[in-house]
């Protein structure tokens, strides 16, 4: 039964009780349920009950009168009806009672007002008469939308719909895997009618999908613009619309009409297309950018008041009149920044681990920082922007890679990695057989060597290109046609033409692997090649290259070749300790140093995770934006300095993706000389930290220029008038040693993450039993929470009350306590035993204090 809402003044209280009367049949007949205000019983909430039956109703009938029209209430409904109408697409239908002015309301007259031509009910000489065609033409509207939503869709298509495409059979834990297991809807972006864009999240499109009416969506190729679609489509069924997925790898050759209707009898269960309700068919078009004819598709579909375009790129559309596009809504798929990644990966893990969830109360999180950190690593974002577009394609094959009860293809990950799976995947993907992969694989390694020798970045003009293929055949069998081959390549997105006519790779992570492939295969041609890239890892190419050698190599001279080159960085200082002595200068500063607090028992570690990911994806978002600002990149760096921070920072990295990658094939002995050179080259970059710090001089000199900056603050704000010379250095002088403290923070949480890892717990552990530094012993216990998710309070405040653990040492040690507090389930007796231990104070405490003052 179709849910009628009515809606009416009740001055004309005698002609709805006729409409009642002529409504009947159709009530009785199982048609319509009509309610109206007189149905509300009395000490019900009356206004609550009004909007909750307008809200959930199919048809809403407005009984226009001259009494509607002078009725702010009902106004107020017929203004809620056609939102709506706009919102949801329910079905307005105005009902002429007696005649009057209801034409001066534009929105009304451009609905189809009933009885026909919107003549008054009273006008008829038999009234009923009037409420008879009115009737028919509520009828006729039934009739449309019960064949509406009773549409079933064919289970080919269904299973399409709901499908995962290629990650269906990828999960260990669940055979069939759909998409809702895990969709994320993507952020957009929104180009306004002068092009400016802005962030758009595709959430929105649930309850504004038909605001938007026509849309252009563009996106890179696996941005998940096919999935997009589905996730459209079903939104518009919801709405109890038709939407038709339209996809043609003949270039959309034909008559656009015949195409429609063909995919409508494919996806419906329905024997004709004539009997849908053509205002209600919403067109879905994938892959719009390959039509031939695109102007004449858009003519076609003009009539259709919703529509969807699916393209590679908005402002490459082959269309010379540009009015035909001028309503159409523009947006741009966005890659995923932490926030949708954190979300991803979550849907993943909840899928696969649901049983174990239960056990330990972070266990889930536990999951995800490690999945995280391994996809944050494949993607490239550790070294900045990334090899690999953080689309949710890239990011939920390298999760299936790493599952490896049920992998992505066992034949394709017993190869050992997932950029390998990836690369493999494409070319089974385009049909090339298992014995012609090793010729895909040879030419790919050959081209990157040659792109990589001519330093030519990640491209090759044309008359390089044919050069290289010249050479390559002189040098090779080649089997199939080169021209076979560089179609494939380019038809699965791995090798491609681009528009400036240069042929490359459409992802640099399969650039800087064949490299390293290349140079792996040769390496005792390449010792020349592997010293320069060595010697100069802040450039990210060679960051990256080293990484993908280590893959390719079990050789140790990649590594020896490493650890030279770390002993030697800051090596004219010595590894900071963090002792009593070392920092006793530091320490006379403690009570400027901000203090640890830890949270309430009540407090919400997915809140305060939420905080985080929002920063980290600020970040990444200003990134993508503005792709050319790399104020430390490569060459370009501004001062010897900061190259040398950077190396060592970038060579550390590279360390601690090899040992983490290596930490079952290395030896013991071998994995903690790694750890403890990497963990050395970052205290010895905090001694020089330090050393400079200490000098009284520098502490001057920041701090003058603190205060002249503050001065010229307080001088352009009235408020600030009253602060004192006293209270200024003061405050100048808590926010320098809150700032240096800062960089020693920074630096060891640097340090844990660029070396930690679950499977190196021991070796850290091991490292700092040797050292026996505060500064070892407090990574060791950042890599054991972080990623043991454990708090050794016994041997932490052991530790630290021992004379040479410095007041800094100790305050940076309670920082890392009370950051893994924040964001982790801690139960209320741990958090007082940690609040007992380490004599921190805890929020509530404060507060309570607050209170007593």
């Amino acid at each position: 039964m179709n849910k009628l809402f009515i809606s009416y003044s009740h001055k004309d209280e005698n002609l709805i009780e006729d409409f009642i009367t002529h409504v009947a049949p159709l009530k009785n007949n199982g048609i319509v349920s009509e309610w109206y205000d007189r149905k509300i019983e009395t000490g019900e909430e009356f206004q609550n009950d009004i909007d909750n039956n307008l809200e959930n109703a199919e048809i809403i009938c407005l009984m226009i009168s001259s009494n509607f029209l002078a009725s702010n209430a009902c106004l107020e409904e017929k203004d809620v009806a056609l939102r709506l109408r706009e919102t949801k697409g329910i079905r307005v239908i105005p009902i002429i009672l007696s005649p009057c002015a209801w034409t001066i309301h534009k929105e009304l007259s451009e609905l189809l007002a009933v009885p026909t031509d919107g003549k008054a009910v009273t006008s008829f000489s038999d009234k009923n008469e009037g409420w008879l065609d009115a009737i028919n033409w509520i009828m006729k509207v039934c009739h449309s939308v019960n064949t509406i939503k009773s549409l079933k869709l064919k289970d080919p298509f269904n299973k399409f719909l709901n499908g995962a495409d290629i990650l269906t059979k990828s999960h260990r834990n669940k055979e069939i895997l759909n998409l809702e297991d895990i969709f994320v809807y993507p952020r957009l972006k929104c180009y306004d009618e002068e092009e400016v864009s802005h962030k758009y999240d595709s959430k929105n499109l649930n309850s504004e999908i038909l605001i938007y009416e026509k849309l252009i969506i563009a996106g890179e190729n696996q941005a998940g613009k096919t999935t997009l679609c589905k996730v459209l489509f079903q939104i518009y069924r919801e709405l109890n619309f038709v939407p038709v997925f339209l996809d043609d790898e003949n270039k959309y050759l034909g008559n656009p009409q015949n195409k429609l209707e063909k995919a409508f009898l494919e996806q419906y269960d329905f024997e004709t297309f004539e009997d849908i309700d053509i205002k209600r068919v919403v067109p879905i078009v994938d892959n719009f950018h390959i039509a031939k004819y695109q102007e004449k598709y858009i003519e076609q579909y003009e009539s259709f008041r919703y529509q969807v375009l699916i393209v590679d790129d908005i402002f490459g559309l082959n269309i010379k009149n540009q009015a035909l596009i001028a309503e159409y809504s523009k947006f741009k798929i966005r890659e995923f920044t932490s926030l949708e990644r954190n979300e991803l990966i979550r849907k993943w893990i909840e899928v696969k681990e649901e049983s174990q969830i239960q056990i330990n109360p972070n266990h889930l999180q536990q999951s995800i920082d490690d999945k995280t950190e391994k996809i944050e690593n494949s993607l490239g974002i550790i070294f900045g922007k990334g090899i690999m577009p953080s689309y949710p394609f890239f990011i939920l094959s390298i999760l299936a890679a790493q599952d490896t009860q049920k992998p992505l293809d066992s034949e394709i990950t017993s190869q050992g990695h997932c950029y390998q799976a990836l690369i493999y995947l494409y070319l089974r993907r385009e049909g090339v057989a298992n014995e012609q992969i090793d010729i895909y694989t040879n030419f790919l390694t050959e081209l990157s060597y040659w792109i990589f020798d001519k330093n030519n970045g990640v491209n090759l003009d044309r008359d390089d290109f044919e050069e290289f293929t010249d050479y390559y055949e002189s040098h090779f069998n080649l089997p199939i046609p080169l021209s076979e081959l560089v179609a494939k390549l380019s038809n699965v997105n791995i090798c491609k033409f681009d528009s400036f006519n240069q042929y490359g790779y459409c992802y640099s992570y399969i650039y800087y692997f064949f490299v390293a492939k290349y140079i792996s295969e040769h390496e005792s041609e390449q010792k020349e090649a592997i010293t320069n890239i060595l010697s100069n890892l802040h450039k990210d190419e060679n960051a990256y290259i080293t990484v993908f050698i280590a893959h390719h190599t079990k050789s140790d001279n990649l590594l020896d070749e490493l650890l030279i080159n770390a002993e030697i960085l800051f090596e004219r200082y010595e590894p900071a300790t963090l002792e009593t002595d070392e920092l006793s200068f530091f320490d006379k500063h403690e009570d400027k140093i901000i203090k640890a607090i830890l949270p309430s028992y009540q407090h919400d570690p997915e809140a305060e995770r939420k905080k985080l990911l929002i920063e980290k994806s600020e970040i990444e978002d200003s990134k993508n934006d503005t792709p050319n600002s790399t104020p430390l990149d490569n060459d370009e760096i501004s001062s010897e300095l900061l190259r040398d921070l950077r190396l060592s920072i970038k060579t550390v990295e590279v360390m601690g993706l090899i040992i983490k990658n290596r930490s079952g094939s290395l030896s013991l002995n071998r994995l903690e000389y790694i750890f403890e050179q990497g963990l050395k080259v970052h205290l010895r970059i905090l001694t020089s930290f330090i050393e400079i710090i200490k000098d009284e001089g520098t502490e001057q000199t920041i701090v003058n220029l603190l205060k002249e900056r503050i001065n010229q603050i307080i001088e352009e704000n009235e408020d600030g008038k009253d602060l004192s010379v006293d209270k200024l250095e003061k405050l100048v002088k808590g926010i320098y040693w809150n700032v240096n403290f800062g960089v020693l923070h920074g630096f060891i949480t640097k340090a844990i993450h660029a070396l930690g890892s679950i499977n190196l717990l021991k070796i850290a552990e091991n490292v700092s039993t040797k050292e026996m530094t505060p500064a070892a012993f407090i990574v060791n216990h950042g890599i054991k929470m972080w990623y043991d998710k454990n708090i050794k309070l016994n041997e932490i405040a052991d530790r630290t009350s021992d004379k040479n653990f410095s007041k800094t040492a100790v305050r940076l040690l309670k920082f890392k306590v009370v950051e893994h507090c924040k964001m982790h389930k801690i139960d209320f007796k741990k958090l007082k035993e940690i609040e007992d231990k380490f004599h921190l104070p805890a929020t509530k405490m404060l507060a309570e204090r607050a209170k007593n003052k």
